[in-house]
């Protein structure tokens, strides 16, 4: 009787064994699946959607529930920048350098090229051939992106339109650090954010290791572009402008997040330093 239960047990055993297996390879496979149509998806986003402008399937792309870092929400809003990049770089085009894939996410290396034609921050147009290289970064959810990062090299690209000077690799210079933030403003907002802007700027001016900082605007589809650029002498004095601009904003109240939320305005923010 024991030898019978045992034998019993172990044909259940190793049943149960061969179907948790079947199981995971099936999984397995699903999860395989599903990457390789994530990078699909992806692939034909640069090449038909971006490279030759065929934006009228970006739904088959991004997720109504689509939402970023920098509160653009749906479609229009992952729409909302691409549409005046485009505007702005008519010309400009994709190549997608690398590209992996791991559970819910995709990463693109890529590379992006374009003529500086029109108007860029107050530049007049250079006509000068610019590259642009960057990291983006794309999670899916049911098959379509629910949001997305893009990070690329935003010094050097104003550097080579001409914004900021080419020498800041200079080694009196090579620990300096490049604060930036980009704003996407409402026309009506502006006043009352460039009052905000100008108050920080005489705050920081007076701090250690400020060195020196400019402010470019350019009009766009009734948004105003405005981007800051405050140089200090290195990480050290960065960080402790930081401490004093947050003890600064505590004392007096400023709530960053909610003034943005209530002026409808995004940024995204990049710290920089010149390279050996």
């Amino acid at each position: 009787m024991i030898t019978r239960l045992s034998l019993c047990a172990l044909l259940l055993a190793g049943s149960t064994a061969h179907s948790q297996i079947k199981n995971m390879q099936h999984k397995k496979e699903l999860t395989m699946d599903t990457v390789q149509q994530h990078k699909a998806a992806i692939t034909e986003f640069y090449e038909q959607m971006l490279n030759r402008r065929q934006l009228d399937k970006i739904d088959q792309l991004v997720s109504a529930d689509y939402a970023n870092s920098l509160g653009a929400k749906g479609i229009s809003g992952f729409m909302s920048q691409l549409t005046t990049l485009l505007q702005t770089f008519p010309d400009a085009q994709w190549m997608i350098v690398s590209m992996a894939a791991e559970g819910d996410k995709v990463f693109v290396k890529q590379k992006m090229t374009c003529t500086h034609q029109t108007p860029y921050l107050g530049m007049a147009p250079t006509h000068k051939s610019l590259t642009n290289e960057g990291t983006g970064i794309y999670t899916f959810k049911n098959g379509k992106v629910v949001s997305h990062e893009i990070l690329t090299d935003r010094l050097g690209f104003l550097q080579q339109i001409g914004i900021l000077p080419a020498d800041i690799a200079a080694p009196a210079k090579q620990e300096q650090v490049y604060f930036i933030d980009r704003f996407t403003v409402p026309a009506q907002a502006v006043p009352e954010f460039m009052e905000r802007v100008n108050y920080n700027r005489s705050f920081i001016r007076q701090l250690e290791g400020f060195i020196t900082d400019q402010v470019y605007q350019q009009q766009e589809n009734g948004q105003f572009s405005i981007v800051t650029v405050a140089t200090w002498k290195n990480q050290a004095s960065l960080d402790n402008a930081k401490a004093k601009v947050f003890e600064e904003y505590k004392r007096t109240g400023f709530q960053p997040a909610e003034f943005y939320q209530r002026l409808g305005i995004t940024m995204d923010r990049g710290v920089y330093q010149a390279g050996n």
